[in-house]
């Protein structure tokens, strides 16, 4: 969630000038329970899933396509 040690860490790098040149998209867990579930269902549910960290980075580099499923089957990934 945010406001956690990743958000001190975040603060410092930004001070510090260490992130003028960087493309920085945090991803965190939402602030709001998540039903249990499989791990793969919980992080879409909050997402965080291969799908929503893949747009994530492709929106902070421009790129102007979209996933809605994974190039690759993961041992953990969500089972269609």
């Amino acid at each position: 969630s945010v406001g956690g040690f990743a958000s001190f860490v975040m603060t410092h790098l930004a001070k510090t000038g260490l992130l003028d040149r960087v493309r920085f998209r945090p991803m965190t867990l939402p602030d709001r329970f998540i039903d249990h579930n499989t791990q793969a269902a919980q992080y879409h549910e909050a997402g965080l899933d291969a799908v929503a960290i893949t747009n994530t980075a492709l929106e902070a580099l421009g790129v102007g396509i979209s996933m809605t499923q994974p190039l690759l089957k993961t041992a953990n990934g969500p089972k269609s």
